[in-house]
């Protein structure tokens, strides 16, 4: 996956975050009761997880780009991905 990749599809989860909140803000609005305002809280909480990723990958695209550089080296030499990251290893 390259760093284009993983930015773009971190932009897409954060997008489908927005419009499920968005959703629970109209429940919400509609019916403000325990249960609406949990959900719409849980919503907001993942919409804050992904934005939080997104922005981890933005403030640091340098270090992912040598980070992925570095496993396609250690890939096509000795097989394996490197063992060594300064940056954690996300998923989409």
């Amino acid at each position: 996956m390259t760093d284009w990749d993983l930015i773009t599809g971190y932009i897409q989860n954060a997008m489908d975050a927005v419009d499920k909140a968005h959703v629970a803000v109209n429940g919400l609005r509609e019916k403000p009761t325990a249960e609406t305002f949990d959900e719409f809280r849980g919503q907001m909480d993942e919409l804050i997880e992904r934005l939080t990723r997104l922005q981890t990958v933005l403030d640091n695209q340098e270090a992912f780009a040598l980070d992925e550089a570095a496993d396609w080296l250690s890939q096509a030499f000795s097989g394996q991905r490197s063992e060594y990251r300064r940056t954690p290893r996300m998923q989409i």
